[in-house]
Formats: C-alpha cells, structure tokens, sequence
C-alpha cells in the first residue's frame, strides 16, 4: 500500500451515520460460456482474479484494509477485509424458484448482523458464492462509517474495473478520501441534542419486522408518473411518484390497523454530492448523505389520506429541494461542526413538534434510494449482475424502525422496492 495516514479521522457526518454495515449483494449467471458442463478450472480462475483484483483496489481504498477503532477513527493498518468462498449446491434459477428467496438472500453475505454495531473490528466483509450452474453471487457489508450507499458503490465498480482487464480505464477516478467536512476528533464530540441518529432512534419498533418486495416495471412507472404530476411538479421523477405512493400506502394501513388518527412522519436520505455547487465527483468517499422531513397528515375518518399523489410528490419536492447548495456549503470548513449542530438540533426539534401534534404522535418511516448508483455496472470480466439485491438480518425479533430501500431493476427504468415494516 502507498504511503497513507495511519489513522483515518471520520468526518462529523461519518459520526452521524449509524455504525452498521451496507448490505449488497450481486448476481452474475455463467451465460458468457457456451459449454454444457460446467468447466471448474473457470470459476477456480475467477476466484483468483477476485481476490487478487481485491488486493490491488484495498490499495487506493485503504480504510477499508483498517480496523475502526472507535467512533472516531479508523485504524488503517493494512491487515485486510474478511473474505469468504462459499459454495452452493443449487444453481442460480433453482435459488430464483424458491418460493422464498428473498429470506434465504442472507446467507450470501458474510455470517455478520448488519444492524448490530459495528464500532470495533473490520470496515469490510466480502462473501463470493459459487453456485453450481457456474453462477457467481458477491455478497459485501460496507460499514456505514466510512462510506455511503453511493460510496459502496463506487467501490464495487473500481473492483470491477480492476478485475475487468478488458477495461483500460481502470482507476480513471482514483477515491477521494479528503472529505471538506470537518473530521471528528475529541473537540468534535456531537452534542447528544445534535446528533440526528436520535431522530430515528425515537422511533424505533420493538418486536418482528416482515420484508415485502414490490416491483414497478417502466410501464407502471409511467402511469404513476403521469398521476403524480401537477402545475407545481410537471414531470416528476421515478424516485419521488413511487416514494409517494408508499407513503400514502403506509399512512392508511397504519390508520386502518391500529385505528389512531395520527399524521405520518417520512425521512428521504438525500445524496449531498448532487447538491453541492460545483457537484461533488461520485468518487468522495465517507457520508454525504442528509435527511429531508416531511409529514402527510391523515383524514379525520381515518379512512382516507387528505393528500392526493400529486400533493404528496409536491411536498417530497419541496422536502428534498431544501438541501441545496448552500445548505451544502455550509457544513464545509472550518464553520462546518457549528452550522451542523445548529441543523441536526433544528432537524430533532422540528421531528418532535411534529410527533407532538396529537396526542398519540406519529407514524415513521425512512426511505433511502439507491437509483442510479451504477450497481448494474459492476463487471469482473464476464458480465454484468443479472440482478442486484439489498438485504437486512433475518427475520427476527429485534429493535428496528420502519424503512423502504428503492432500487433499479436490472433494465434500469424500473423501481423494485424492499418494505421492511411491523409484521402487523
């Protein structure tokens, strides 16, 4: 590895991120071989290319070589990610026909909780699955504290590009590690009133969370697009009509099951690096991740939400529009930890004013997108994924807060959703 610091201080959004890991997980069939029987010698030499490809990119992504050590810092002493072969004994399409795939999607990733905290040992964990068709399956747990969903993602295409020697343009962006947001050190500590991990921590779930998968294909898209459109948003986008209609589906299956008129507070993560004036390059590594607040009130029925699809993709707009450029700039430099306490503590207030407004508070969920973040791009020489999934621990009972994952399908106009909410 080249000369780098031995300690990789997080930045203040670092700090904010939970401490968990970021689950992804990538298909890739054995369709680029036209023979009939499997060759092992083919996925043995995969297999090297994998791991040798892994050890040339840790070189420029060196944190994710260390160690955390605390909330702080990341020891980055070279010693590697945990890396794990497997082999499956059931081809790719019998896994697919399983009537309960999505559950059993945990297994391939490394044996680790990712909501379990993860504030000391490895930053990364790596699992390739060989299936018996010749399929290959990568499964990665990122800590959320050196990188975003956006920065994971970037990191599996520069493994890609590594592995991929028919890509001459590897490491045409090298990762940027210096992030412009003031680091965390023991001058640092976020006030326990500023630190917006509280925001959804005042809402966790207590019991058995159920997971549903739902698809909206380009067609659906359309339609909804064309629903949710008004004079105020004339051509909104994919993201913002499915994420509305969620929110309106789970504001009146909350006030159906539970019968409490009560309004239904949503978080949207936005990704910072678009907002920024200049932009900044997908390759900033760390957290720029921001959360935007809005609340869609119930009828007084509670029967039927007041707002109607385009008000809501309106008011999501509006959310997400208030993190703009300026918002951005001003959490940079040497003002930055002032102007983010100050954000975080008007975030927690304005998120608790709301649960104040009647007496049996508010419904919550969190939404987070990970459109366009060029998950099917990641090729390691023989093709690209067939499908790429997200996935959280088991089913168990556990503390957990409502939450909805938004993904591309694999032709990229598509939405497919993953619901994790109350079993009820």
């Amino acid at each position: 590895t080249p000369n780098h610091p031995n300690t990789y201080n997080l930045s203040i959004l670092d700090q904010f991120m939970p401490s968990i890991y970021i689950p992804m997980v990538l298909f890739y069939s054995f369709a680029q071989s036209s023979q009939a029987n499997i060759d092992s010698t083919i996925t043995q030499q995969r297999l090297k290319q994998l791991k040798e490809s892994l050890s040339q990119v840790l070189t420029h992504f060196y944190p994710f070589a260390g160690r955390v050590k605390d909330k702080f810092t990341i020891d980055c002493n070279d010693e590697g990610v945990h890396y794990t072969e497997a082999k499956v004994s059931c081809t790719l399409a019998e896994f697919f026909n399983q009537p309960n795939f999505s559950s059993l999607i945990h297994k391939l990733v490394p044996n680790q909780p990712i909501m379990e905290l993860a504030t000391e040992g490895y930053t990364a964990m790596v699992q390739v699955n060989c299936f018996a068709c010749g399929g290959m399956v990568i499964g990665t747990l990122i800590s959320h504290m050196i990188a975003d969903g956006a920065g994971a993602s970037f990191f599996l295409n520069s493994w890609g590009s590594n592995s991929n020697f028919s890509h001459q343009d590897a490491f045409d962006q090298f990762p940027n590690f210096d992030t412009p947001f003031p680091q965390n050190n023991n001058n640092y500590a976020c006030p326990h009133d500023t630190n917006v991990m509280n925001l959804c921590g005042q809402f966790l779930n207590e019991g058995r969370v159920a997971m549903r998968r739902f698809l909206f294909d380009a067609e659906a898209i359309s339609r909804l697009r064309a629903q949710g459109s008004s004079l105020t948003v004339q051509n909104p986008t994919r993201v913002e009509v499915v994420t509305s209609l969620l929110c309106k589906c789970t504001a009146k299956v909350f006030n159906a099951n539970f019968g409490l008129e009560r309004p239904t507070l949503i978080t949207h993560a936005v990704n910072m690096r678009r907002r920024a004036s200049p932009m900044f390059p997908k390759s900033c590594m760390g957290n720029f991740a921001w959360l935007a607040l809005a609340l869609i009130m119930s009828s007084k029925d509670n029967k039927v939400i007041m707002e109607l699809l385009p008000d809501l993709v309106v008011k999501l707009r509006e959310a997400v529009s208030s993190i703009n450029s300026d918002f951005v700039k001003g959490f940079e430099g040497d003002e930055g930890y002032a102007k983010y306490c100050e954000v975080s503590k008007e975030l927690i207030e304005k998120a608790s004013s709301f649960a104040a407004t009647t007496t049996s508070g508010v419904n919550y969920v969190h939404f987070t997108s990970w459109c366009n973040f060029g998950l099917y791009d990641v090729d390691y020489g023989w093709g690209k994924p067939i499908w790429v999934s997200c996935v959280a621990d088991s089913v168990d009972d556990s503390m957990f807060f409502n939450a909805v994952i938004l993904m591309d399908t694999p032709s990229g106009n598509g939405i497919e959703c993953w619901v994790y909410l109350n079993e009820d």
